[in-house]
Parts: C-alpha cells; sequence; structure tokens
C-alpha cells in the first residue's frame, strides 16, 4: 500500500470540517458530492427495490378500502385512473433491474414519483362524490409521503417530483375553470409536501453526515494500515543505511536456503566488513562514521541487481549480500566488484594500515544447500572466510576454504 501520510490528514480534516459546518448547505466540494452520490445511489436502489413491495401492498390496502366505501352508481373515471398506480408500480419493479436505473437512478426514479404524484392530483378531479374525494386526497397524502420519504430521493429530485407533478394538473384545472376543492388540496397536497420537504432535509442532512462519519472512519482504517505497514518496514529496515536489517536477512536466508534446496540451486553470501572502523570514527567522529556507512551502502544496494538479491546490514561494521542461483566463479565476481566499488568511493582513511582509502574484507561461500545441514552453515563458513581476510591483510576477497595466501586483494592505490 503506497499512501501520503499528509494527504490522508488533510482529507481526515476536511471532513471533520464539514461535519462541524452549520447551516442549509447540503452538497460537498465536488469530489465528496460524487462519491456520496454514488454512494447513496447504490444504497437507494437495493432500498428502492424492497420499498416496492410495500407500496404494492399499500395499493391493495387501499384498493380494498376504496372498494368497499364508493357508491358504484356515480364510479366514474376514478377505477381506472387508479390502475395508473399498479402499472407503474410494475414497471418501476421492471425497471429496478435495468442498467438504465443502476446508471440513472435519481432521474428515472424522479420521474416515475412525478406520475404518481400526478395521478395523485388528478384523482379527486374525476370523483363526484363529496365523502368519496376527500379520501382520495387523504390517499394523496400517502402518495406524497412515498415521493419524498420512500424513494430514497435526494431533495431536489424529491422537489422536482412532488411539485413538478402537482403543480401543472392545478393550473391547468384552475385555468381551464374546473372545480378544484382548495380545503382538501391545501392540507393534504400543498400541507404534506411543505411538511415532507423538511422531513427530507433533515433526513438528507443525516444521510450525509453519516457519509462523512464513515469516510471519516475509512481514512482512519486507511491511515492505521499505512502506519502498520511502515512500522512492518521499519521492523525489517536498518535505521542507518535503510537497508534490510539482521531480522530481514535472517528471515530471507531460509527462504532462499528452502527455495535453493527444492530446485537444487547453488546459493552465494558474501560477508563484508569495514577495515579499521574504529580508528576511522575515532579520527573523523561518529557522525562521519554515519556518513560512511551510507555511502557503503549505497554500494551494497547497487550490488544486488535482481528481485532475488538482498543487501543487509548484518551488524555494526558488517555487510552481507545474499545471492540466489549464484555459483561459485559469480560469487567471487560479484565480491571483487564490491570490493572495487568501495575503493572507487575513494573516502580518505587516514588510520588505515592496508590503504589510505576506506576498504573492505570480504568472505564469499557458494554452496548446493542438502537436507544434512542449515542455513546457519553457510553463515558459518561465509564468517570464517571473513576471518581469514581479515587475517591474511584486509582488503581483500577470500573465498570459503580457499587458501588464504591465494586470496583475491584489491592491488594498492
Amino acid at each position: 500500500m503506497d499512501a501520503d501520510p499528509s494527504h490522508t490528514a488533510d482529507n481526515a480534516g476536511q471532513l471533520e470540517g464539514l461535519l462541524d459546518r452549520h447551516g442549509w448547505r447540503l452538497k460537498f466540494p465536488p469530489a465528496l458530492e460524487t462519491r456520496f452520490r454514488s454512494h447513496h445511489d447504490n444504497d437507494a436502489l437495493r432500498i428502492f427495490r424492497s420499498s416496492l413491495v410495500y407500496l404494492a401492498l399499500l395499493y391493495l390496502v387501499m384498493a380494498v378500502t376504496a372498494l368497499t366505501v364508493m357508491d358504484w352508481d356515480s364510479v366514474g373515471a376514478w377505477p381506472f385512473m387508479f390502475s395508473g398506480f399498479a402499472l407503474l408500480i410494475i414497471a418501476a419493479w421492471r425497471v429496478s433491474y435495468s442498467q438504465l436505473i443502476r446508471q440513472r437512478y435519481q432521474q428515472v426514479v424522479c420521474g416515475m414519483a412525478a406520475l404518481v404524484v400526478l395521478l395523485a392530483v388528478i384523482n379527486p378531479m374525476l370523483e363526484q362524490d363529496p365523502e368519496f374525494r376527500t379520501l382520495i386526497h387523504i390517499g394523496g397524502v400517502f402518495a406524497v409521503v412515498v415521493v419524498y420519504l420512500g424513494l430514497s430521493l435526494r431533495l431536489p429530485y424529491a422537489m422536482l417530483a412532488g411539485w413538478g407533478g402537482g403543480l401543472p394538473p392545478l393550473y391547468v384545472a384552475h385555468s381551464l375553470g374546473m372545480p378544484l376543492d382548495w380545503v382538501l388540496i391545501v392540507p393534504t397536497y400543498f400541507g404534506a409536501s411543505v411538511l415532507c420537504m423538511v422531513l427530507g432535509f433533515r433526513d438528507e442532512r443525516q444521510r450525509r453526515r453519516m457519509f462523512l462519519q464513515g469516510e471519516l472512519l475509512r481514512e482512519d482504517r486507511h491511515r492505521i494500515a499505512t502506519l502498520a505497514e511502515e512500522l512492518s518496514r521499519q521492523a525489517l529496515v536498518d535505521g542507518l543505511t535503510g537497508l534490510a536489517n539482521r531480522r530481514q536477512f535472517d528471515q530471507a536466508l531460509r527462504r532462499e536456503w528452502a527455495r535453493a534446496l527444492r530446485e537444487e540451486q547453488p546459493l552465494a553470501l558474501i560477508f563484508a566488513d569495514i577495515d579499521y572502523f574504529k580508528p576511522y570514527n575515532d579520527h573523523f567522529g561518529h557522525q562521519e562514521g554515519d556518513d560512511c556507512m551510507r555511502v557503503l551502502a549505497g554500494v551494497f544496494r547497487q550490488q544486488a541487481r535482481r528481485a532475488t538479491d538482498l543487501a543487509a546490514r548484518y551488524g555494526g561494521e558488517e555487510f552481507v549480500l545474499l545471492l540466489p542461483g549464484t555459483g561459485r566463479g559469480a560469487a567471487i565476481q560479484r565480491a571483487e566488484e564490491l570490493a572495487e566499488a568501495v575503493r572507487a568511493c575513494q573516502l580518505p582513511h587516514p588510520r588505515s594500515q592496508c590503504a589510505p582509502v576506506v576498504t573492505v574484507s570480504v568472505g564469499v561461500v557458494s554452496a548446493m544447500p542438502d537436507s544434512g545441514t542449515g542455513e546457519e552453515e553457510l553463515v558459518r563458513r561465509a564468517d570464517q572466510a571473513l576471518y581469514q581476510a581479515k587475517a591474511a591483510g584486509r582488503n581483500r576477497v577470500q573465498f570459503a576454504g580457499q587458501d588464504p595466501m591465494a586470496s583475491v586483494r584489491v592491488p594498492p592505490i
């Protein structure tokens, strides 16, 4: 996981600021608003499908109630208009599984909701019986409540459906001189619309706050995961040099030993020790000594050329280079290149007894793992070769088992 802690902190600060914000404004900054709408519509579609079941039951209850109390002698065209609600419920059920509603939930549902309100407003106009007309007006309240609170429409779309579906037929009827029962229209359609607008604003504000809290929680989880990853990385990395530390080297050695044993491939290990490093520290100071270690760490890092190679700080002024699939000849060559690269850094070392610049003594081993020995044997032989290189005068490469007098010494400057 690659994360910028400062970016995460900025996001968290923005989210906390929005949570603390007061006022009437509902929209977020553009990027966050886009995420909210996507999140909201995904949830809304699931709620919409389950709501259709309850709407169908409500429709049946209202139909049975209406059929029970209505005067069949003055039925008029109302049953045909009322059946429109059934057709809309069926159409909504079919549309709820289409690709269109997944992409345009608010627009599609807003259009169907506007038709619901349109039917709810027109229905009372078609009924002559005053008592039954009152019942139809009351039923219209249910339609308004469903539009604003039952379909998970965002407030602007709910208002567009509620007013856009209801006001035009009222305006047309009034313009044509049709009788309108304003005593019922005002408390039912208008009253329910205003009340539901207030409740819809409250609900959307609450949904937005819950979304912000969820986003803040996600940012916190992301930050915790990033910190955990960083701590895990630091547990395997040497703080001074940035190379793998002893723990990571031990893990890699066990893993590569097992793989080399399984694939019957050689495994090489290079041990290197900075020559006369204590006198270097005594002469230049520990700060210069740390800088020297960092420079040499860069040399070792460059020598880990393959993804499976590992350069590590073994401890103190000792470094190791683990080379899977590397035989004796290639291992010696890499060790010689390493020693030469250290010399090429030209770090002055007036206290060295083997060269005027910083040098390393190198022990090398390459072996075919077998089940009778463990990876510790590889480390022991490489360490022994390093000891022989130091005993033979330092500033040289010593292969395990090789005659120390035949070890490769870096030419003097």
